[in-house]
């Protein structure tokens, strides 16, 4: 019998969360991919943007998995679980890159930022 590894996923939270990175990352991957063809991006650029949606479409349909399994209900409450809570939890996780991105931009020459300064910034 040949290996399942859809199934052998499915039977984790964790392996959800690989699926969905599998899936999230063949996506952007795609995306990339037709960029660089038009030179509209570096390869670098590429292989930033493919990880950072490879991680997050990972955690968002494990988060989503772990909510709609808590939430329970029928079929349309758990669909709708699942979609608030992925899109949720991709969100967070974009907001949080893009912080990260806009510090790792700032160049280590200027002067180190507080939290409460740098949140400051994202909420004004």
């Amino acid at each position: 019998m040949s290996f399942q590894l859809a199934p052998y996923l499915a039977k984790s939270i964790p392996g959800i969360g690989v699926l969905g990175g599998i899936v999230g990352g063949a996506a952007a991957l795609a995306k990339n991919v037709r960029l660089l063809k038009k030179k509209r991006i570096t390869g670098t650029e590429a292989a930033i943007d493919t990880g950072k949606e490879t991680v997050g479409a990972g955690l968002a349909t494990a988060f989503s998995a772990v909510a709609a399994t808590a939430v329970g209900g029928g079929l349309a409450i758990s669909l709708g679980t699942a979609l608030i809570a992925g899109v949720a939890a991709k969100y967070a996780w974009d907001c949080g890159a893009e912080l990260v991105e806009k510090e790792l931009a700032r160049g280590k020459d200027s002067a180190v930022a507080s939290d409460e300064d740098i949140l400051r910034e994202e909420l004004a």
